[in-house]
């Protein structure tokens, strides 16, 4: 077909698909592409979700069934969220983040913590000198409840990093002298 005298069925069958040995992406094939592009995109993102309650089976305007709204808002875990919005704690993260995050700002977790990530953090807190009502240990996070302690973190984690730049050159510029002394000597005890 792609020898054809015929402009419109040669145009459609181009040589080049002739030559190409590959099978034709199947439907199956391009949803799962699809999926995991979705995914991938996902997956980069911190994602917030809107919580809808359904008020009745019957969708009809104006009328609650208290029960299912019961049901709903405990399976939801609304109710956990309330507590701590109302609590008024601005800020909440994992562990493992907070404590990745800012290891630097204690002797005690830094530069590794092999510990259990709640009680690195809060050997950070204590380093921090955090009040026990500006913040809160959770099971799985950790929550702070003014946005000056969160700023004071971040402002001494800025401070740290200058630290810590020097410290690196200053090791890495240590080994680099290291290494050529020894070369030295070696060159010395060769030429001896």
């Amino acid at each position: 077909m792609c020898q054809s005298k015929n402009q419109v069925t040669s145009t459609c069958f181009p040589q080049s698909e002739l030559d190409n040995k590959k099978r034709p992406v199947t439907t199956a094939t391009q949803f799962k592409t699809s999926l995991n592009q979705l995914m991938t995109i996902l997956m980069k993102e911190e994602p917030s979700y809107v919580r809808c309650i359904k008020p009745n089976d019957n969708k009809m305007p104006g009328v609650f069934d208290p029960t299912l709204i019961r049901h709903q808002v405990k399976y939801l875990g609304l109710m956990e969220n309330l507590r701590v919005r109302r609590a008024g704690f601005a800020y909440r993260r994992p562990y493992e983040a907070f404590l990745n995050r800012y290891k630097c700002l204690s002797k005690d977790t830094w530069p590794n913590y092999y510990g259990k990530p709640k009680d690195g953090v809060e050997l950070l807190c204590q380093a921090m000198e955090y009040r026990h009502d500006e913040y809160r240990l959770g099971n799985t996070k950790i929550f702070i409840r003014f946005p000056k302690t969160l700023f004071a973190t971040e402002d001494a984690f800025q401070l740290k990093k200058h630290d810590l730049a020097t410290s690196i050159q200053a090791t890495y510029r240590g080994h680099a002298q290291y290494k050529k002394y020894r070369k030295m000597q070696w060159a010395v005890t060769m030429i001896a």
